[in-house]
């Protein structure tokens, strides 16, 4: 069972593993601010010692000339790549959610059109999530009515105002993976106009979008969103479960088996796909600075490690 240890027992028990601490006054500041699980625990793996002439035990040792900023740098590294690409997901999300709203509407356009099981795709084995979307916006429906307690008061102020809730008001109210949900039970020619619509920037580029192709975009953003809200590691977060996207990354001029691994790298590729040209060129620019620092801050073998884990190339 692990038991409590102060901050100076905490770089203790890191300098008897070998880890340098140059100022150790930073390092507790640092560890108040950064709890040494989210640091340490987090973000050690590509310093650590797996030479086994040097480590015959498989201890938990650190490889030499590793100091304490090392891992703060690849700390820092991984919370700004978070913020950097948290901020195109939303771009991805908030379009999708513009797009099918659109697409939907302009196809039914009877009021309340959304809640009508006749809509979707006749397929059975929809249906279930199709009642559940139908569900969740019928209760936001609902939800202006109450007298207390109004989760969303915008929604109730738009209704006053205009007599009902459409549904590209309804749609910034659902979450990513209620709109994943809602792409998938729609029908097929709803499906293949929305996944045209964002290849509409991309055909210049020789690019085409398919529907399916597009579930397997949604099925990587989101997972990959969800890190990053939550502040986890993501430089390392990859699928489990390869994806469908060999045509695709064919399309993007990548080799065969780069874009289907699902790591941070191929989600990156991905974007170019979903994301005006313009945007998504100051998007790279960035992240290649963020990857130059990074590289500017560590030895060689940690920073070669990380590039792979993140299953970026050379």
């Amino acid at each position: 069972m692990k038991s409590f240890a102060t901050h100076d027992e905490q770089l203790a028990i890191l300098k008897s593993r070998g880890l340098i601490v140059e100022d150790e006054a930073a390092a507790r500041r640092v560890l108040s601010r950064d709890n040494y699980y989210a640091l340490i625990d987090g973000y050690k793996e590509p310093f650590l010692e797996r030479d086994e002439t040097k480590n015959p035990y498989g201890q938990e040792l650190y490889e030499a000339g590793t100091t304490f900023n090392h891992i703060l740098a690849l700390y820092q590294f991984d919370r700004k790549l978070r913020l950097l690409l948290l901020g195109e997901l939303l771009k991805f999300e908030r379009s999708i959610k513009s797009k099918l709203a659109y697409r939907f509407s302009e196809r039914f356009q009877e009021v309340d059109s959304f809640l009508d099981s006749a809509n979707y795709s006749p397929d059975e084995i929809h249906f279930h999530e199709r009642d559940r979307i139908t569900a969740t916006l019928n209760n936001l429906i609902e939800s202006h009515r109450k007298r207390h307690r109004v989760r969303y008061p915008e929604l109730r102020e738009f209704y006053e105002k205009h007599k009902n809730l459409p549904l590209w008001v309804l749609v910034n109210f659902l979450s990513l993976g209620q709109i994943t949900n809602f792409y998938t039970v729609i029908d097929q020619d709803l499906r293949t106009r929305i996944a045209q619509d964002f290849a509409e920037d991309a055909r210049e580029q020789g690019i085409t979008l398919r529907a399916a192709e597009l579930d397997e975009i949604l099925s990587i953003v989101f997972p990959f969103r969800n890190k990053a809200a939550h502040e986890e590691v993501l430089y390392s977060f990859r699928l489990r479960s390869p994806l469908e996207l060999g045509k695709l990354e064919a399309q993007l001029h990548q080799e065969k088996g780069y874009i289907i691994r699902g790591t941070t790298a191929s989600l990156i590729k991905l974007l170019k796909v979903v994301s005006p040209p313009d945007e998504y060129e100051a998007f790279t620019r960035e992240l290649l600075e963020l990857i130059r620092s990074l590289e500017e801050a560590l030895p060689e073998r940690p920073y070669v490690w990380i590039m792979k884990d993140a299953g970026f190339r050379e």
